[in-house]
């Protein structure tokens, strides 16, 4: 069964920590599942393709060859509209300030510091049935509510502050790459048949069970992810 779907409408997004080697980091404080995600915009970064042209003496082109532009990550903006140091925590690898068992700040990752491990992150958007709205009955939806999707391997630097008389977002930058240790996800959840394609970066697809509940700071991701 064919299934033609529009997407609306960012409603949660999941985290989770990687190692340095890229893969899943199971046990406490280790995730978190928010609904302050405001925006992700997610750009294909392109190395050009390599041309070729030979002209003969008349000026005249006699070859030509031409190949494809090569992908080789998306660059992804992040817009968030809480401040979740939990959640800035896995994102960029800053510092939490703590007291007792409360945390209270954070600290942004300090000038010279070493990369931080890449995150997986994961959005549900809203799947949108054709005609919905429209005064026309919407078309099947294969009972899927959800576009889920997932950049297996992101890693975040946190962007501007503005201190204004608004709501102060908090931006990020970064960029993602493929992860051949993905595999089913860090909860191993992943709803489709086949595994996570290990060579692309951006993937989506149907789901019908949509995102967990979402709560303030860190969650545990399961053994054997």
């Amino acid at each position: 069964m064919s299934v033609c779907l529009g997407s609306a409408r960012v409603c949660a997004l999941r985290v989770a920590r990687l190692d340095a080697s890229c893969q899943i980091v199971a046990g406490a404080n280790n995730a978190i599942v928010s609904s302050a995600i405001v925006r992700l915009q997610s750009s294909p970064e392109y190395e050009a393709g390599d041309e070729f042209v030979q002209k003969n003496g008349c000026g005249e082109i006699e070859l030509l060859v031409k190949t494809l532009d090569k992908l080789k990550r998306m660059t992804l903006q992040l817009e968030l509209c809480t401040r979740d140091m939990e959640l800035l925590e896995l994102l960029t690898g800053g510092n939490l300030y703590t007291e007792g068992a409360d945390v209270i700040g954070f600290s942004r990752r300090g000038v010279g510091a070493s990369d931080p491990d890449p995150v997986s992150l994961e959005l549900w958007t809203k799947a949108i049935p054709t005609g919905a709205g429209t005064g026309s009955c919407p078309s099947p939806d294969a009972g899927a509510a959800w576009w889920r999707w997932v950049y297996p391997r992101a890693t975040f630097t946190l962007g501007d502050v503005t201190h204004e008389n608004g709501i102060g977002m908090v931006m990020l930058s970064g960029y993602a790459e493929p992860n051949v240790y993905w595999g089913n996800g860090p909860f191993n959840d992943w709803p489709a048949d086949e595994l996570l394609d290990e060579n692309s970066p951006e993937h989506f697809v149907l789901d019908s069970v949509g995102p967990p509940t979402a709560q303030c700071g860190y969650i545990t991701v399961p053994s054997g992810s």
